[in-house]
């Protein structure tokens, strides 16, 4: 690729100056020298020559007067180097300048802003009204006299309902003991019959071996 033809063709005087279309002093108008090796000697046989590396040898100068002798605090000592002669953001101004100045877009902030706004307002009057009709649907409402009597009356109702029930309830919890009572006394009067059938029973087995061995002893003394 030629890049003296290609940025001769953007504009570019030529060798000497800047890329700037007018002024050399705006922008670089030496070029950024390279070393170039063309032998096939090794590392360390020759010394390279750096004097043309200018921004090399700028920065160096700068690093070279820093000053950190203090504890906590670093003083750059040299303020007359070749860097120190440059102007302060005349890079950034020089870059603006490249650009050409047009017109403004208008935008629509203002108006979304105010429809917001519009929006919001009815919003809020809106809840204002829901949260006022919710507050008078909470209140309560003043019962009337003959509110009041059928309410009385039905309360009467449910008390005479309740004792009724307790009344039944009692009741049937009266005649279940008495049931159970019964059984009892019936379980009971049973068992003792069926004891003293079994004892004159057991009575009448003694008196008939009893009688046996009568028999027998009279058999064996004959």
């Amino acid at each position: 690729m030629d890049a003296h033809a290609l940025l001769s063709s953007q504009g570019w005087r030529g060798t000497g100056h800047s890329l700037h279309k007018t002024d050399d002093s705006i922008g670089l108008a030496k070029p950024l020298l390279l070393n170039r090796k063309d032998n096939t000697r090794g590392l360390g046989q020759k010394q390279h020559f750096t004097s043309d590396q200018w921004w090399m040898n700028a920065f160096d100068e700068q690093l070279k007067g820093i000053d950190t002798s203090k504890e906590g605090k670093v003083v750059q000592t040299v303020t007359t180097g070749k860097l120190n002669a440059l102007e302060k953001n005349l890079g950034k101004y020089s870059v603006y300048t490249t650009f050409v100045r047009g017109g403004f877009l208008e935008g629509t902030i203002d108006k979304l802003t105010i429809n917001d706004s519009s929006t919001e307002s009815s919003e809020t009057e809106s809840s204002d009204q829901q949260e006022g009709d919710k507050s008078d649907k909470d209140k309560p409402r003043k019962e009337t006299k003959e509110e009041k009597k059928v309410r009385k009356e039905a309360k009467r109702k449910r008390k005479e309902a309740r004792a009724v029930r307790r009344a039944e309830k009692a009741a049937r919890r009266e005649l279940k003991s008495k049931s159970k009572k019964s059984s009892k006394f019936s379980k009971s009067s049973k068992s003792s019959a069926e004891s003293s059938d079994a004892d004159e029973e057991k009575k009448r087995r003694r008196a008939k071996k009893e009688e046996k061995r009568r028999q027998r002893a009279k058999e064996s003394g004959k």
